[in-house]
């Protein structure tokens, strides 16, 4: 199924024209706007004219690269385009496993557009108006904000568990759903909660489960939230930098394999050790096309992923690309 066929059964040829389009527009309004890439482009003698010249990932390779740590915290603000006034959603969410904490600025238009993202990984996933979906957490994470809005826009009622473990037995019997959304460690907290009342999450007549990975996780992780259930198991990046559940769509159950929306974000493999562009196997540096309040150009994703050449069987044309698990 697909929420935006258009646009994910795009002609290759046709998505280059538009990257070559949101690019230039992307890199100057970065650089007029973000103190951050106002002083690393000019360090470079890169401003106007020179930047309106760099239309496709290969003429990337003059920008400076950005790591996560350098968004964190204060710093984030460098990235942001314009006044808090001007604003529609301040998030904070923590890297996995760490203590660096992410500030995320978005408009309206970067909502609408995390939300046609989410939707089409949603819809990809099985997702329709007549489902019922699970959500372990609240709206306080910006991801699950973008998620819940996505099963509301696509007509299936969802129920917000809430992020307190203790209370997710008692409002599941009161509804079952069908579809189960959340990070692995509140998978697994459920599953323990469930187990603490005589059953586990394999007892839940679930069709399927979606894994919100905040990183990237290991293969034994991944093996087992696949052996928990019979249900299908979609797993679904969801980067704390990007402050978004978006714009890895998955549409393979048990895979960590993911389309890249493109239309979206611009996608570059480096070799992790000396930064080269690769062909091959390397890490996913990403550049949004779109982005309104915090653009980010090259970022470092810390995805060692290798592509997958062949057409998918979806029928979907953005490219993909399975992460390289340890």
């Amino acid at each position: 199924m697909f929420a935006n066929p258009s646009m994910e059964q795009i002609a290759p040829a046709r998505l280059q024209e538009l990257q070559r389009e949101r690019l230039p527009k992307t890199l100057r309004w970065a650089a007029e706007k973000c103190a951050h890439y106002r002083e690393s482009f000019a360090a470079r003698g890169l401003t106007g004219n020179a930047l309106k010249e760099l239309k496709a990932a290969e003429d990337l390779q003059a920008l400076p690269l950005v790591r996560p740590e350098e968004m964190a915290g204060q710093r984030a603000f460098d990235f942001l385009t314009m006044p808090l006034s001007s604003l529609l959603r301040i998030s904070c969410m923590k890297a996995a496993g760490g203590e660096e904490e992410f500030v995320h600025f978005a408009t309206n238009g970067d909502i609408a557009h995390n939300i046609e993202q989410v939707t089409r990984s949603l819809v990809a996933c099985g997702l329709h108006n007549a489902t019922l979906a699970a959500v372990l957490g609240d709206g306080a994470d910006s991801r699950l904000m973008d998620v819940h809005y996505a099963l509301e826009f696509i007509g299936a009622a969802t129920m917000m568990l809430g992020a307190e473990p203790a209370s997710w037995p008692e409002k599941l019997a009161i509804v079952t759903p069908e579809t189960l959304i959340g990070t692995p460690e509140r998978i697994l907290a459920l599953d323990d909660a469930l187990l603490e009342h005589g059953s586990g999450l394999s007892e839940l007549p679930l069709a399927r489960i979606l894994c919100l990975h905040t990183a990237v996780p290991a293969a034994s992780t991944v093996a087992s939230l696949n052996a928990m259930t019979s249900a299908k198991v979609y797993h679904m990046l969801a980067l704390p930098e990007l402050g978004t559940a978006a714009p890895f769509l998955p549409c393979e159950p048990g895979e960590l394999t993911f389309h890249l929306q493109e239309d979206y974000v611009l996608g570059e493999l480096v070799d992790p050790v000396t930064l080269e562009p690769t062909e091959s196997a390397g890490e996913l540096v990403l550049t949004t096309l779109a982005a309104e309040a915090m653009p980010l150009v090259r970022l470092h994703t810390g995805l060692l992923v290798e592509p997958i050449p062949a057409p998918c069987a979806c029928g979907r044309t953005l490219r993909r690309f399975r992460v390289v698990l340890e």
